[in-house]
């Protein structure tokens, strides 16, 4: 039997929520495991895609820390999910590898108003930045994978990300609230779903994101093959430790895991 072999790794740059854990005004059970367990700690959510070039979903805050953390020194194009500043206020991050190394703009594809957010807030770069627009259901192929934007639920002209390589498919949704129905229908038959599980007990905003137990009760519906769970604030309403989410989810015998920052997958 000839073994599998992936020409495409999925890497977790961060997986946290805004707040960031630990955060600097809490004390929670959460952030104190955090200050003791680096594998704890969440940056601002986002990923990389890398094959024979390097892809960026998002670009979080700490972008240029996650970079240095996974030995990246190329990117080669991103895509961005919304226009929120835990998702864009990397992007100035890029702005002296493109003068000084790449040399040409990068390549970034996001929604119309995402790309309006970045104009206004980085008008400084936009020579370092070819921008190209992407509307709800387009494709865009990049180093041999597919990249369809999908509407979420969270913000205007919000996407996730169905990202589809050979037959393997995964689905990337950091912000979202219940999935709109003709997104759930693109989402049949995934290999790895990557969701929103922002909040823990109690949702305070059930528009735009999940709790754990509704990302849990997502993968239920859709059924994958796997789930990894991001963009968890942890602190919120009922403060859970890593340890303690873990034991919760010991019942799906893998099948539904925390992602944490720095973990790598195959696609």
């Amino acid at each position: 039997m000839i073994a599998q072999t992936h020409s495409h790794r999925l890497t977790f740059l961060g997986t946290g929520a805004c707040y960031g854990v630990p955060s600097f005004y809490c004390g929670c059970k959460a952030c104190k495991e955090a200050l003791d367990n680096p594998k704890a700690a969440r940056d601002c959510s986002g990923i990389l895609i890398a094959g024979k070039q390097n892809t960026l979903i998002d670009a979080a805050p700490e972008l240029r820390r996650q970079l240095v953390r996974e030995r990246v020194s190329i990117i080669d194009q991103a895509l961005f999910t919304h226009g929120h500043f835990d998702h864009v206020g990397g992007i100035p991050q890029l702005e002296f590898y493109v003068k000084l190394q790449a040399k040409s703009p990068i390549p970034i594809y996001a929604g119309e108003q995402t790309i309006a957010t970045i104009r206004q807030q980085y008008a400084f770069m936009l020579d370092t930045l070819d921008i190209r627009f992407i509307k709800a259901f387009d494709t865009v192929c990049l180093d041999g994978v597919r990249y369809t934007a999908l509407p979420a639920a969270h913000s205007r002209d919000c996407y996730g990300f169905l990202i589809e390589v050979d037959r393997h498919r995964t689905a990337y949704f950091p912000d979202t609230g219940p999935l709109p129905q003709e997104t759930l229908e693109c989402l049949q038959g995934l290999d790895t779903l990557i969701i929103d599980s922002t909040f823990s007990g109690a949702n305070w905003k059930p528009g735009a994101h999940h709790s754990i137990d509704e990302a849990i009760a997502l993968a239920g519906q859709l059924k994958p093959g796997q789930t990894f769970l991001t963009h968890l604030a942890m602190h919120f309403e009922e403060p859970i430790t890593l340890r303690e989410l873990e034991q919760k989810l010991s019942v799906y015998n893998g099948a539904i895991q925390v992602a944490y920052d720095g973990l790598t997958i195959e696609l």
